[in-house]
């Protein structure tokens, strides 16, 4: 029963963790380090960082869900 608990506590959590980033807008400063790294791993021929890195910027609606 308190794993049951714990689960479901850790989820309103994930939700309102995913709230506030989904709802909160993203500094000039921010977006342009974004583009750099982005490019530099592309560069760099880092294709699951790129992607985990513009996942954590711009998190997939449809992905909340699988969690």
């Amino acid at each position: 029963m308190h794993g049951e608990m714990n689960s479901a506590q850790n989820k309103d959590d994930l939700v309102r963790s995913l709230e506030r980033r989904a709802y909160k807008p993203i500094a000039v400063d921010s977006l342009i380090w974004l583009r750099k790294r982005l490019l530099q791993l592309e560069t760099e021929m880092r294709w699951e960082d790129r992607l985990s890195l513009f996942e954590e910027f711009f998190p997939n609606d449809a992905m909340v869900g699988r969690t």
